[in-house]
């Protein structure tokens, strides 16, 4: 099972670490992936996912599992950015290569062996991924992955499209295809994200008012004041607010948002024809560079993106639900009841008079009344 070294103690205890302690987390970032912007935790975590990740497919062995996280630990703790610890993860995984095929600390005497291990095991029957957002699991696990047949409200949000071009831009409500990647990192994200043309409508980058990881959080109320403050902006009426709310708080429960968790479908490379390296011979047989330098050259090996069309049978997929929201979701905006109106109006500071009015008339009403009932029985 692929997610099982993700739901082991030590693997949780070093989440924990790494949300709840500032020496994990707060390192020199990069700004973006594929001009994707990072926010708040996602590097640090989604970098620990993939390092959690490619121990599961190469190393398989949960005996050597408490060592490496121990690694793993001392690596984020020390390191100062986020660069050098992806170098430090690839030197790691080449020593635990070295144990699980009994070289113990003769690496270097192994070269050849153990890059022919990491490129079976990562790259021959390795995988690429495509975010999903976990409602549809079911129904892929049941009846295959049909890209054109995501349940969805596309022809709504396109008809949104229409009356204000300015949204969705870059968003095609006819394509037939989805996009596949094998950049774990990536898929991390998108799956924290997923469906992306949601969350960027939802929490758009562009808006100061608006944090970006409302829609990782969770947060109804985060994404639906910001889709607010967006839709106030663009001066529309009160009548195609409501009507845009109303979209987006269906889609919103159609995802199940409140409780979804970040979901990643996994398809063999292989099925793809996609299982080889050009030039693999002269990397596996280089004796002068480093063995963690060409083990990341293998691994970080990258296609990046690839459009699928076709049907993909349920027995060559497999899902894994990276545990991000386990550790950024508030509890209390889990129990959030999704209903419409979304935000109440904020009040201006009319409204603040005149419910001040409001609330002095009804005292003198209440004294008058009191100052009666005396008056009767004197």
């Amino acid at each position: 099972m692929l997610s099982s070294v993700f739901e082991q103690k030590e693997v949780i205890d070093l989440f924990s670490k790494v949300a709840h302690n500032p020496r994990y987390y707060d390192k020199k970032k990069k700004d973006s992936i594929n001009y994707e912007k990072f926010s708040g935790l996602e590097q640090p975590f989604f970098l620990l996912f993939d390092s959690l990740f490619k121990y599961q497919v190469i190393i398989e062995d949960l005996e050597y599992l408490t060592d490496y996280v121990h690694h793993l630990d001392l690596l984020w703790y020390k390191i100062d950015n986020f660069h050098d610890i992806s170098e430090g993860v690839s030197k790691i995984l080449v020593k635990f290569c070295a144990r699980k095929l009994g070289f113990k600390n003769k690496e270097e005497e192994h070269r050849k062996e153990i890059l022919e291990y990491i490129y079976q095991k990562y790259i021959v029957d390795g995988y690429f991924y495509h975010a999903v957002s976990d409602v549809f699991i079911s129904n892929i696990q049941k009846d295959g992955f049909f890209p054109q047949k995501y349940e969805n409200f596309y022809s709504e949000f396109e008809q949104i499209q229409k009356k204000f071009p300015s949204f969705f831009v870059d968003m095609d409500f006819h394509h037939d295809y989805v996009t596949f990647t094998d950049d774990f990192v990536m898929a991390c994200y998108y799956a924290t994200y997923s469906p992306h043309y949601f969350s960027n409508f939802l929490c758009p980058k562009s808006s100061k008012k608006v944090e970006i990881n409302c829609y990782a959080k969770r947060d109804y109320m985060g994404c639906f004041r910001g889709l607010k403050h967006m839709l106030k902006s663009k001066d529309m009426t009160e009548e195609d607010i409501k009507t845009i709310e109303d979209l987006c708080n269906k889609e919103w429960k159609l995802l199940r948002q409140n409780e979804s968790k970040p979901t990643i479908m996994l398809v063999k490379r292989s099925y793809f024809s996609k299982n080889m390296i050009h030039g693999i011979e002269e990397i596996i047989h280089n004796t002068k560079d480093d063995l963690g330098s060409l083990a990341s050259h293998i691994m970080d090996y990258k296609f990046d993106s690839l459009p699928w069309r076709d049907f993909i049978p349920a027995n060559e997929i497999s899902f894994l639900v990276i545990p991000y929201s386990d550790f950024v979701v508030e509890r209390d905006s889990v129990k959030v009841e999704v209903v419409l109106p979304t935000v109440r109006p904020e009040e201006s500071d009319e409204d603040g008079k005149v419910s001040f009015l409001f609330l002095l008339g009804s005292l003198f009403i209440l004294a008058g009344v009191v100052i009666s009932i005396l008056m009767l029985y004197q």
